[in-house]
């Protein structure tokens, strides 16, 4: 896999991260139990993306040294 493939997993779990705090930010100030529980659910989502993003990127660099 080219490097800049990795590279760009890197840039998306961090930025999916970003988005998760987002969500739980908006969750903290909705007024509505079920906003706020799909506000959560949604952060849950983008924390689940962002660990799948950075486990992608430690194969890719695994398979690049092997």
């Amino acid at each position: 896999m080219p490097a800049y493939q990795s590279v760009c997993a890197i840039d998306l779990s961090s930025k999916y991260h970003l988005k998760a705090v987002g969500c739980e930010k908006c969750a903290e100030r909705a007024c509505d139990p079920t906003a706020e529980q799909e506000w959560q659910d949604l952060a849950t989502q983008w924390h689940s993306m962002a660990d799948q993003a950075a486990k992608l990127s430690d194969e890719a660099w695994q398979d690049r040294f092997e």
